[in-house]
């Protein structure tokens, strides 16, 4: 059974060949096969651990003939165009920055979920004619996940800084997100004295002001 997390990616993905990069025990490819989600799938993880534990639960779904393990860092268990929906998640912003910096990307379908650094990506994917096509939001306990759908456009239309900030999700859970991210920003502001740094916290934290006063509940 998928995490809420994992539920929310899986409804994103589109396409042929499916490509999770640092799949870890492959539950998702599995699924995504299972759903009629995609054709085929590409289990790919840096580590040789994770991978055994995939393959077993690969053979075990039996899948064995659409779900293909792969050893590798980012993309380089992938040929190029080879995936038209990739899904990366679990991992820090930068490093999804760095992954999607390889041409063998072409014209798939990105499903990115972050854990950090989400301002960042979204105006790298907007640097690179990346077009942002939906956000989720998910909660799992006290834990906010948002899940990124993007794809290649030839017109990209600039958010503004507090859209680029805040973000794009719908979801029952936005609130009790922008009250945690609130606090956090509060807690940062309360324990830095350098005023640049400070002002842009607080202007930060009046968007989100803004966003919880406009929030339906």
């Amino acid at each position: 059974m998928l995490s809420p997390r994992l539920l929310a990616v899986l409804d994103l993905v589109e396409g042929r060949v499916l490509a999770d990069i640092g799949t870890d025990h492959a539950y998702l490819p599995i699924e995504a096969c299972r759903a009629g989600k995609c054709e085929t799938a590409i289990a790919s993880d840096i580590n040789a651990g994770p991978l055994k534990i995939a393959d077993f639960n690969i053979r075990e779904a039996g899948f064995i003939e659409k779900v293909e393990t792969r050893l590798g860092d980012g993309l380089q268990s992938i040929a190029s165009g080879e995936a038209d929906c990739i899904v990366i998640t679990g991992m820090g912003g930068m490093r999804i920055m760095g992954i999607l910096n390889d041409d063998k990307i072409k014209n798939a379908r990105l499903i990115l979920q972050p854990q950090h650094d989400l301002e960042a990506l979204r105006r790298h994917l907007h640097a690179h004619h990346y077009d942002i096509l939906c956000e989720k939001l998910v909660r799992e306990a006290d834990r906010f996940y948002v899940i990124i759908c993007a794809k290649k456009a030839d017109t990209i239309i600039p958010w503004s800084d507090k859209k680029y900030f805040l973000g794009n999700a719908d979801s029952k859970h936005w609130h009790d997100y922008l009250q945690q991210r609130r606090g956090k920003i509060e807690r940062y502001i309360h324990s830095i004295h350098n005023a640049a740094p400070k002002q842009e916290a607080e202007k930060q934290l009046q968007w989100l002001k803004e966003a919880l006063e406009t929030c339906v509940l």
